[in-house]
């Protein structure tokens, strides 16, 4: 992993680019702190990301985590059933 600050990365943006690609992820910095991270990233990941960010699934499944440590949710044959039964 390596670490560059945003004024470098304008002036060497292919670098660093090519570097997330081969190596892993590039942390940028502003003014020394975490900023953004630049990453390699594919066809299949794009549109899993897309999918994900549009849809807010992250906030989604935390949510339903809660609810399931609460125990407040129902397993899918028991709502199945209900639903049958309605």
């Amino acid at each position: 992993m390596r670490f560059v600050n945003i004024r470098e990365l304008s002036r060497a943006t292919s670098k660093y680019v090519k570097i997330a690609n081969e190596e892993g992820e590039v942390i940028v910095t502003r003014n020394g702190h975490p900023y953004a991270i630049l990453q390699r990233i594919d066809d299949d990941e794009l549109e899993d990301f897309i999918i994900a960010k549009h849809f807010n699934l992250d906030n989604k499944f935390k949510v339903a985590q809660k609810e399931h440590n609460r125990g407040q949710t129902v397993n899918a044959r028991d709502l199945l059933e209900q639903i049958d039964n309605e």
